[in-house]
């Protein structure tokens, strides 16, 4: 049955992806370069805009016009991610906790070793954002 509890926590789970997505962007235009020039291993950095002007053509005064939109509303995304990230904590965490109830000790000891990798990534993220202010 469909009630009242679980269209709330699905709701919960699809504005946190979304509210993800696009931090995730804001925060990869911002921050990216700040982060090792490199994302995903040995991949060179690609900005946010810098994928949107390969992947839609855009033309320099799309992309300058993209830029200023990212740079305008960067620092209301950057306050919205700190309103809702104790909550998103608390998701991730819950989220981490069933899945690692699946796993047997071998996985387990290797996704402890992901979570680990993971929020190490987050944290220097998080340094690096706090120093910038």
């Amino acid at each position: 049955m469909f009630n009242k509890s679980k269209a709330l926590a699905w709701s919960l789970l699809a504005a946190t992806f979304l509210l993800g997505a696009v931090v995730g962007g804001v925060a990869m235009e911002t921050w990216g370069d700040d982060y090792d020039g490199r994302r995903h291993g040995s991949r060179e950095h690609v900005s946010y805009t810098d994928r949107l002007e390969a992947e839609l053509a855009l033309t320099s005064a799309q992309r300058e016009s993209v830029q200023v939109i990212l740079d305008r509303r960067g620092e209301a995304m950057h306050e919205l991610w700190n309103e809702y990230r104790p909550l998103l904590d608390t998701l991730r965490d819950q989220i981490r906790g069933e899945i690692m109830s699946l796993l047997d000790e071998e996985q387990q000891e290797t996704f402890s070793e992901m979570i680990a990798h993971s929020d190490s990534v987050r944290e220097h993220g998080r340094r690096r954002s706090s120093r910038d202010q």
